[in-house]
Parts: structure tokens; C-alpha cells; sequence
């Protein structure tokens, strides 16, 4: 089968949209014909969002950087299905893609009355790659979210990492998610921190499932060397840990990371200490405060709340000092208020806003609005704002952050 076949085939699938749409009785059955392909690996789970995404890229070249191979799946969020599943940090071949798709629809046929879902197939896909590859572990990032239990049929877990505190609007429903995979079993629990009630739902959760937890002893991370490029930091009596960015949102990941490493390693697995180092040194593509230009600065991050917007801010002043104006480019989460988004800005001054994909009628806090109807459309205007502004940070979600850094390099070079 041909790449472009292999697509229009995983995309003739309708996405879900309610929980009602996902079957774990079709998507079991199915996994059982393909051989069982999501029984004999070690599962971790690991929540959606900016916190998510990056603790699951650090943890993934953890477990890669102590020679253990890992897969992991993620969400189904583009038409391009091959992008969701990655076989030790990189992007499934289109050779090992192709047969898996063929594989997948041999099987697939012999059901024409059930009707399967994208997110179905793909994770249906994914665990085909990943058995096909001969992953001793595969990490499941956002699978569970909305109501959609996608991951349940991998349960129980070898571990969980929840690596974010949620705050704000759609809070109760992120939080009630993760209790409930923590109910379908695992053998530990990392979570971010002990800070709001989160952690004492959590914490609940655990108990009554008969769950160990541990956090990350933040008073035992000591900042030693900070640049635009990099984070050196001590943590946990252990000197010398390299990050490849200052973000203080990564910092969180970063020893959430180690935990979850140390959780492994309490459960029986090799993970050499210079395999963590290693590890966390070498990843990339965490989308947690990049700087794409240095002269404008020009940010990315994958922020896409406010409580994720505080501390990016924050990791700029240290590196810069407070700005006191700068232009912005963003594209909000549909369930974030701009009014909270620009709350976070308070006694600055916001030179430009550009909005991506935002219909909203909410005011902003410049009178210079500048409303884009794709990313593209964004690339440009950024580009044309640096040549004005000193300052600029572009800031949506995990896929966004690494598409506007994508479309402003297009727009430099034509």
C-alpha cells in the first residue's frame, strides 16, 4: 500500500465526538485479531496539555537513553495519523506505517458492521507499530480525556504521571480524568506537585485504589546555570543535569521525570543514572519556551491557560528582566477566556495581539488586534511585526507552538 492509500484509508474513519463513540468491547476485539497487540508491554500514561507533553518527551528519552525500547501514541489531532505514533523519539517509518495500515485493514474488513472510530484506528495502529517494533514500553499521552477512555483497554498501567497542576476553566473534568485512570490500576503514581486541592483529589484517588504516589521534592532543585538555550540544575543530591531549555514549566517536568525514572527503577527496571542525565540532556521538541530568533526575540511555548502563561513570563524576566511591552501571537484553547489569557499580562503593556483560529467578540487589551484565520496567515504577520518589535511570544497549544515556529521559518525564506 502506498502512503498517500495508507492515509485516505486512516482518515475515511470519522472522528469521535461524544464517549458514546468510543467502544472498548470493538477496539478490544479488534487488538485481539491483530494478535493481541496490547497485551506483554509495559503501559504509562501520561495526561494531554503543555505539563504532559513535555514530561512524556523527557521520560521517552529516559527510557530510550537506558537502551529499553519505547514507543509512544499520541492523540490523534491532524489528518497526518503517522505523526501520532513515534518508535524512540522519531516518527514511525512510512515503510513499517504502510504495513501496519495494510495489516490493520485486512483485519478491519472483516467487521463491515461495526464502525469504527479515527481515535479507534489509530491507537489500533499504534499498538500494532509498537508490538511490530518490539517496545518493552509505551507511553500513552492524552489518550483519556473528555469522557473518552481510549486508554482503558492498556489498564492496568505500570506507572502514571500526571505532571501538571489543573487550574482554571475545564479543571473539574481534567482532574476527574485522572482519578478515574488511576482507578483502572497501575503500580505507582508520580504526580507534579502538592500544591491547590488537585493533589488531595489525586491523593484520594490513590488511596483508595491501593496506589503508592510520590512527588518531586522541589526544595532539592537548585538552579546552577541559566541561558536562553539551556538549564543546568542540581536536583535530589545528584549534581550536573543538563536541560535544552530554561522553561519553568519544563523544570516541573524535569523532576517529575527523574521520579517517574526512579518509580521504574523501584520496579525492578535497569535505569542507570547516566541514562536519566542522558536522557534528559538530549531531548528535544518539548515546546516549552523556545527561542526561535534572538535578535527580535521571538518565544514560542506551548502555553495555552494562564497558569502556564505565569511562569513563562517568569522564566523571560530572569532571562531578560521584565519587559514592561511586547507584541503577542496566540491561539486559545476553545474553553479559555481571552479576558483570562490576557489577565496574566497585567501591568503590561501589549503592544500587538495576533488571534489564530479565535472567533470571539471578547475585548482585548491593545486597540492594534490583528485576527488570523490560520497559522500561516499568523507566520506572516509575525514576521512583519519583527521587524518593529524587540520582544514577541507566540503561545497555543502543543501543536501549535511547533506549527507557528514551522510557518514563521516558511515565511522568512520566501
Amino acid at each position: 500500500m502506498k502512503y498517500s492509500n495508507s492515509l485516505k484509508y486512516m482518515n475515511s474513519f470519522s472522528p469521535a465526538k461524544t464517549p458514546a463513540d468510543i467502544s472498548q468491547k470493538r477496539i478490544t476485539d479488534l487488538c485481539k485479531r491483530l494478535g493481541r497487540v496490547n497485551v506483554g508491554t509495559r503501559y504509562i500514561y501520561v495526561p494531554d496539555g503543555s505539563a504532559g507533553h513535555a514530561c512524556a518527551v523527557l521520560l521517552e528519552n529516559i527510557i530510550k537513553s537506558s537502551e529499553h525500547s519505547v514507543g509512544r501514541i499520541m492523540s490523534c489531532c491532524d489528518f497526518d495519523s503517522r505523526s501520532s505514533i513515534l518508535i524512540g523519539g522519531e516518527t514511525v517509518s512510512i515503510e513499517t506505517y504502510n504495513k501496519s495500515v495494510t495489516a490493520l485493514k485486512s483485519v478491519a474488513k472483516n467487521d463491515p458492521d461495526d464502525m469504527y472510530t479515527r481515535e479507534e484506528m489509530v491507537l489500533a495502529l499504534g499498538l500494532l507499530i509498537c508490538k511490530l517494533e518490539a517496545c518493552e514500553y509505551v507511553i500513552l499521552e492524552g489518550l483519556s480525556k473528555d469522557g473518552m477512555a481510549l486508554d482503558a483497554i492498556c489498564a492496568p498501567y505500570d506507572l502514571i504521571v500526571v505532571p501538571t497542576v489543573y487550574e482554571g476553566s475545564g479543571a473539574a473534568d481534567k482532574i476527574k480524568t485522572v482519578c478515574d485512570v488511576i482507578r483502572r490500576g497501575t503500580r505507582e503514581v508520580v504526580s507534579g506537585n502538592q500544591r491547590s486541592d488537585v493533589y488531595n483529589k489525586i491523593s484520594q484517588a490513590c488511596a483508595i485504589s491501593g496506589v503508592r504516589l510520590y512527588i518531586p521534592a522541589k526544595a532539592q532543585f537548585e538552579t546552577t546555570d541559566i541561558s536562553a538555550r539551556n538549564l543546568n540544575f542540581n536536583y535530589g543530591g545528584k549534581e550536573g543535569y543538563t536541560l535544552r531549555s530554561p522553561s519553568h514549566v519544563l523544570r516541573d517536568c524535569a523532576m517529575t521525570a527523574v521520579e517517574a525514572s526512579l518509580a521504574l527503577r523501584r520496579g525492578g527496571v535497569k535505569m542507570p543514572w547516566n541514562g536519566i542525565f542522558n536522557g534528559l540532556s538530549s531531548a528535544s521538541d518539548t515546546r516549552c519556551f523556545e527561542m526561535i530568533s534572538a535578535s527580535p526575540i521571538i518565544v514560542t511555548d506551548s502555553a495555552s491557560v494562564r497558569e502556564e502563561l505565569i511562569p513563562m513570563l517568569k522564566t523571560a524576566d530572569e532571562l531578560w528582566g521584565a519587559s514592561e511591552s511586547f507584541s503577542i501571537v496566540v491561539s486559545p484553547n476553545e474553553k479559555t477566556s481571552l479576558s483570562s489569557l490576557f489577565s496574566a499580562f497585567s501591568g503590561r503593556k501589549l503592544n500587538n495581539v495576533v488571534l489564530v483560529n479565535c472567533e470571539t467578540e471578547e475585548e482585548s487589551s491593545t486597540d492594534n488586534l490583528i485576527r488570523c484565520r490560520s497559522v500561516k496567515e499568523a507566520a506572516k504577520e509575525l514576521l512583519g511585526l519583527s521587524k518593529s518589535e524587540q520582544l514577541i511570544f507566540c503561545f497555543g497549544s502543543v501543536d501549535f507552538a511547533a506549527e507557528i515556529k514551522g510557518e514563521f521559518f516558511k515565511a522568512m525564506n520566501n
